[in-house]
């Protein structure tokens, strides 16, 4: 069957159509044709991130953005939706980071692989994350530097208010008063230092107390002997008064001066024999008595001896009638 030539021209055109808008498609990254897996993930920010920018892994491209949109619940974040191809294996839950892919700027996302064992399957959602440029990594250098200079300029301040209160016009008046006293001092201390290397110089002082340190010395040295034996002594000495268990006897003492005591406060209070005899009267009173009468019979024994004591005289050898 043989097309006429406007049929020819119509269908040239419709596939220069079809062709171009396949084309553009491939170029922002949507392929008709493709098996790719369809992913995605959410970011607050795309940082110049921009439809058809590579996806790669570890280096290696293996996908392209497809489009970007934000998302309808009002929040700002944007939807990044991607193709992966299938000859790659990507675990679930991996990451996809935004990051410089040149130096002039041109974004692209790659995925950092999880240790997931699952695969990342088609219409799955990747894990968003934003690669820190060189200026957000120096401000984190710089940072905690900045926060330290700020806190060490702010010490110094308050230390330099203390210090121009400290001194003021009194301070430096008495710092002034001060110094002159120390230099008036140390004019005592030089003029006491010549005096008394005067007194020391003159008619050989220094050299007759040295004469004296040196004789004290020696006599020291000679009698080493008696020194030692003297310290001996005395150690002999300590020895024995340790060895004599003094507080035994000092406790032994203690309790006979207690008995004592109390032997002394009975006779105070009249108990006892001597108690009586000493503060009763009437004991003492028949005592002299008892001894008067005593004495009274023996001189009435000695005087008429016949009225006590009678004696039968039996001559010797005579015979009893």
């Amino acid at each position: 069957m043989k097309l006429s030539k406007e049929a020819r021209i119509g269908l040239v055109v419709t596939v220069g159509i079809v062709l171009l808008f396949w084309g553009l498609n491939f170029l922002k990254g949507k392929d008709f044709f493709s098996n790719d897996k369809l992913v995605y993930a959410v970011y607050n920010q795309v940082e110049g991130l921009s439809a058809s920018n590579p996806v790669s892994v570890n280096g290696m491209k293996v996908g392209l953005i497809r489009d970007l949109k934000l998302l309808n619940d009002g929040s700002g974040r944007i939807l990044v939706r991607m193709h992966i191809t299938n000859k790659v294996r990507v675990p679930a839950k991996s990451t996809a980071q935004i990051f410089s892919v040149d130096i002039l700027g041109s974004k692209g996302i790659r995925i950092l692989l999880s240790n997931e064992k699952e695969e990342l399957m088609d219409g799955d959602t990747l894990y968003a994350e934003i690669q820190k440029s060189l200026t957000d990594e120096v401000n984190a250098q710089v940072a905690p530097i900045k926060a330290k200079a700020e806190s060490l300029l702010a010490s110094l301040d308050s230390v330099m208010l203390v210090i121009r209160d400290v001194f003021n016009n009194n301070t430096k008046n008495n710092l002034k008063k001060s110094f002159e006293s120390i230099s008036n001092s140390l004019s005592s201390i030089e003029n006491i230092a010549g005096n008394l290397d005067t007194a020391l110089s003159g008619k050989n002082r220094l050299k007759t107390i040295f004469d004296n340190l040196e004789s004290i010395t020696s006599n020291l040295n000679n009698n080493n002997e008696k020194i030692t034996m003297l310290i001996n002594n005395f150690s002999a000495i300590a020895d024995t008064i340790a060895r004599s268990n003094i507080s035994q006897t000092l406790e032994s003492t203690k309790k006979t001066l207690e008995q004592t005591a109390g032997i002394m406060e009975k006779v105070n209070k009249g108990e006892g024999s001597i108690g009586q005899l000493i503060n009763n009267d009437s004991l003492y009173t028949n005592l002299n008595t008892t001894a008067r009468d005593l004495d009274l019979l023996l001189s009435d024994i000695r005087m008429n001896p016949g009225r006590y004591l009678k004696f039968s005289v039996i001559s010797f050898g005579s015979k009893k009638k």
